[in-house]
This record gives C-alpha cells, structure tokens and sequence, in this order.
C-alpha cells in the first residue's frame, strides 16, 4: 500500500477551506487513507486501496473529499479529445519492451507543490502497478521543447549518445546503465538485449530513456512548463 507526502496547506487550498491536521484525519478517512505521521505541515498518508492511484497524490484526494467536505458538489470535468501527435513505434523493441502509450496536457499552471505531486504519482505508479518499472514507467516530458512526430525507436547502445537527468554531459545509453545512478539501479530491466528503446523526436532530440532516465533537456519539468508530453512504457 503506498504512503505518499501531502501538505496541509495545499490540502486547505484545493478544498477552499482551512483544514487542521486534526480534521484532516478524520476526512481521510473517507478517501481510504489513514494519516501515519504530521511534522508541521507535512502529512505521510497511508492509503489502503491499491486500487484507487487517482488518489495517489494531494490533488487526488482532495477530490474525493469535496463532497465530503460541502465545498463542492459534482464530478469535476476533463475535457478529452483526439491527439495529432504521432508516435511511431519501432518492430524492434517487441521483444524489449513492446508497448508505449502517450498523452498531452495543455494549459497547465505548475507551482511548486504541484510539481512535487506530479512526480510522487508517477514514482509510485511506476513502483506498485509498475513493479518497481519492469511492468510499467511513466515519464513527464516538457511538450514545448519537442517536435513531434515522436518515435520510440530502438538504439544500440552505443548511439544517440544525450544529457541525461541531472548531468551536464552526453552519455550513451550504454554508459548510462554503467554511470548514472538510475541506469546502475534499473539497468537489469533491459540489459541482455542488443538494443535499447528511447523516445527521440522529429528533429532527433531525445526525449528519454524508458525505463531509466529522462533527458535534462526536454525531461526537466518546471514551474515554468505549461505543456507536458506523458510517456508510458
């Protein structure tokens, strides 16, 4: 069951009242979580329905308890329609890891505290339903510094040499497993394959390295991002 890291300030905010860590126990409650420890404003919320990952995160629950709490009424709406985007899939990585599906969200404001709770949700989707990322990974890309059409495209490992997340020099993918502490930690999800898949767009700019690391150019998600480009591998 994950245990994810809210704070009451934003808790307060989102559900547009003032919310004490005394009350926000009991209203956890009906968003099948259970408080394990308060520092402050931080809250560790233990939460029992593996089945429930929209509640993975503050903006998660603090959804489920709008109603609870009388400051809104109704399921909220999401507008969803058809992509342009392209992402072409190469024959090559059926037997690596077959499968890539992908989605743009547009018109986004990013605080700080937001920005936090978009990669808790995608690190803990990645380590429960994703199995510590054997089955699944997720990966948040800034959408305005790519140029579709994107390709997921097999690499040797000594090609396409980028700037990985959190360096400040090329590396290939192969150095990457060798070198960064992501590809020493993940490396055994893809090693034994002569090629390994990476997601490069139109002008050969890579996007990341699924599922070890992002590049620092386009993977580097900021308060300043208004469009991301979500990859799940």
């Amino acid at each position: 069951m994950p245990t994810i890291d809210v704070s009451l300030k934003d808790v307060s905010r989102l559900l547009g009242t003032t919310v004490t860590a005394e009350e926000f126990d009991d209203l956890v409650l009906f968003a099948k979580g259970e408080v394990d420890d308060v520092s402050g404003d931080d809250v560790k919320v233990d939460l029992k329905d593996t089945n429930r990952p929209d509640l993975w995160s503050t903006e998660g629950i603090v959804r489920q308890l709008r109603g609870i709490a009388g400051t809104h009424r109704g399921i909220p709406s999401y507008p969803i329609e058809e992509s342009d985007v392209r992402v072409i899939a190469d024959p090559a990585l059926r037997n690596v890891r077959p499968y890539c599906v992908n989605a743009v969200v547009t018109g986004l404001s990013i605080d700080t505290a937001f920005l936090s709770q978009i990669i808790q949700l995608q690190e803990k989707i990645a380590l429960t339903f994703g199995r510590k990322r054997r089955e699944v990974a997720v990966g948040i890309i800034d959408y305005d510094k790519i140029t579709p059409p994107i390709h997921y495209k097999a690499t040797s490992p000594s090609e396409n040499a980028f700037v990985p997340l959190g360096f400040d020099r090329p590396m290939t993918p192969a150095e990457i497993l060798r070198e960064h502490p992501k590809g020493i930690e993940y490396r055994h999800l893809v090693e034994g394959s002569d090629v390994y898949p990476l997601l490069i767009d139109s002008k050969g700019v890579v996007l990341t390295m699924p599922p070890i690391i992002n590049s620092e150019h386009t993977g580097k998600v900021s308060t300043e991002t208004k469009n991301i480009f979500i990859d799940v591998t």
